[in-house]
């Protein structure tokens, strides 16, 4: 019989937190990777009326240049775009779900392998999809998990 783990309450509430977010995040990106036309028609009308939006309440200086950047993010809004940043969210999810797998078994390593899941959700939208697009997918794929593993880094005594 093998000693029972002794994981404390709050590593244990940050996996189950990085099990749910990678779970519904590889269920989002697999849907967005199999209808890559209809992604990209709602992200455009999105971002058509956010920039509505701000045209309505901005002064003109700031308008022209939001303007252009909005336009800059729906001329990129492709198809193939789309596929490209849905693959890199689905290796980020995989790899973030077997890190806090390890995590879960108190292994150190697994912190390191979500860090490196973070480096590819910000670098690989930057070199593969480039312009606001890139900048776009690749702070949106880091935001949370940045603030995760600061969390997950205050359990790594407790890690072997």
């Amino acid at each position: 019989m093998s000693a029972p783990v002794n994981r404390p309450t709050f590593l244990t509430i940050l996996c189950f937190l990085t099990f749910m977010s990678a779970v519904s995040g590889l269920w989002t990106q697999s849907e967005r990777l199999w209808n890559p036309g209809i992604t990209a028609d709602k992200t455009r009308e999105t971002f058509e009326a956010v920039r509505e939006n701000l045209d309505r309440q901005g002064s003109a200086a700031q308008t022209k240049t939001m303007d252009k950047m909005f336009q800059a993010i729906i001329d990129q809004t492709t198809e193939e775009n789309i596929k490209t940043s849905a693959i890199i969210m689905l290796i980020f999810e995989s790899l973030s779900l077997y890190a806090a797998y390890l995590m879960w078994n108190l292994q150190r390593k697994g912190y390191f392998l979500y860090l490196g899941g973070i480096a590819v959700a910000f670098a690989a939208p930057l070199l593969m999809i480039g312009g606001w697009m890139g900048v776009i997918t690749a702070m949106a794929g880091v935001f949370f998990s940045i603030f995760m593993a600061i969390l997950y880094a205050f359990n790594l005594k407790h890690m072997y």
